[in-house]
């Protein structure tokens, strides 16, 4: 009966996949005009997104060095930091204080095979590898095992595509599947062992050439500036070329109640509901669209490949690279769409955000949350140098000021901006 079940549904995404994302994009939708921005780059400024920045300076001791390559999440009342140095930290988010830490790699039932994890904003749950394949392990903020969850989804034998999870509501989860050899590019509403209901996304359909292991001629991953910091995998088989995101990128994103959906290879950014994704927004990419059918073009050129999306009351923030496939010509770009005025403004990524709002550090969001604040992490050598170079600012805030007394061998900055 199950196998039934299953069969059904993926009959059900062949006959919808094989309606074109282009025909969903034909209604009256409200259009974020990027190619023409693109062309007429300018400076983007804090105060274009933000009215308040702040700076927490997280508490350093030898209980919680954090080290190179963290990744951030904000929750309600903590800054969560996860580390290559497989750890997992929470911090007061209002004064960086120390509390403890979440999780542990081992080899017991409760343990995780890595400390790079995601939140459940809603439950305030963390996700993490568990040491069981094919499973996760679930803590709370107080680091309290949870439970096992397993991942009802399974990616193709042999696939590098990771299945990308976020939270629907407090009980049920979304997971992103890639296409593969079958199955076109899906969302799944999952509860517990169940699989609820699956839909296409429009993006990839399926086709016979996924990325797999050992049958890849060539893979190599890419993380620069280029990239906006992300870790991109591309796989070269016969002159044939496909990109895989790794576990720092998301389709997903939130703000307030709602939940958003932007997949690869389709302009559309969708909302999710309980019955499927609706279109809600345009991306105008116009000479610079990536089209599905070029997907596997080694020498692509001019299209732009979409990151990040964050999204607060005033602005979309977003960033995209464009010549994804050549090394010497891949460029990053910040953009931010205003929602109340439609305008969209365009910079380099290596500029950041001017922050005309403290006066400090240009701004770089990696992350954001129900609430809308973004935030972002900024290591104490900057600081240091920055200092250096500016030894008599004006018009500094006070958290800014209290920077002076940072070393370099203190943990991260953290910047939450709102």
């Amino acid at each position: 009966m199950k196998r039934k079940f299953l069969g059904g549904i993926f009959l059900f995404l062949g006959v919808l996949a094989s309606c074109s994302g282009r025909q969903m994009e034909t209604g009256e939708l409200e259009t974020i005009r990027l190619a023409t921005a693109f062309e007429n780059q300018t400076e983007l400024k804090a105060s274009d997104c933000f009215s308040q920045v702040r700076y927490v300076a997280l508490e350093t001791s030898d209980s919680c060095l954090i080290g190179n390559d963290p990744l951030i999440q904000i929750a309600s009342d903590r800054i969560i930091v996860m580390t290559s140095h497989q750890q997992c930290f929470a911090f007061d988010k209002q004064t960086g204080r120390f509390l403890h830490s979440i999780g542990h790699v081992g080899d017991d039932p409760e343990a995780c095979r890595d400390m790079y994890g995601w939140l459940d904003d809603m439950t305030g749950q963390l996700y993490f590898p568990s040491i069981s394949y094919g499973k996760m392990a679930v803590y709370d903020l107080d680091n309290r095992f949870i439970r096992t969850q397993p991942e009802v989804l399974t990616p193709s034998e042999g696939s590098i595509c990771p299945l990308e999870y976020d939270y629907w509501d407090k009980e049920t989860l979304l997971v992103h599947s890639f296409a593969t050899e079958t199955t076109p590019d899906r969302i799944a509403f999952v509860r517990d062992t169940s699989i609820l209901s699956v839909f296409p996304t429009n993006a990839e359909p399926a086709n016979e050439h996924t990325p797999r292991l050992g049958i890849a001629t060539e893979k190599f991953s890419i993380a620069t500036e280029g990239t906006g910091g992300h870790k991109l995998y591309i796989i070269l088989d016969d002159g044939k070329s496909s990109l895989v995101a790794s576990e720092n990128k998301s389709p997903f994103w939130h703000f307030g109640k709602e939940v958003f959906f932007k997949g690869n290879f389709n302009d559309t950014i969708y909302r999710v509901m309980s019955d499927g994704l609706r279109p809600d927004r345009l991306l105008d990419l116009g000479s610079y669209h990536w089209d599905v059918a070029d997907r596997y073009y080694a020498h692509k050129d001019k299209g732009f490949y979409p990151l990040d999306f964050f999204e607060n009351g005033q602005v979309i923030f977003f960033r995209f690279c464009k010549n994804l496939y050549h090394d010497e010509e891949r460029v990053a770009y910040n953009a931010v769409y205003d929602k109340r005025t439609g305008k969209v403004m365009v910079a380099p990524y290596d500029s950041g955000l001017t922050n005309d709002l403290s006066g400090f550090l240009p701004l770089q969001p990696v992350t954001s949350n129900v609430k809308g604040e973004f935030a972002q992490l900024i290591q104490p050598n900057e600081i240091v140098s920055w200092f250096e170079e500016h030894p008599s600012p004006r018009n500094l805030s006070d958290d800014v000021e209290l920077l002076r007394k940072v070393g370099e061998e203190d943990n991260p900055i953290v910047v939450i901006m709102k």
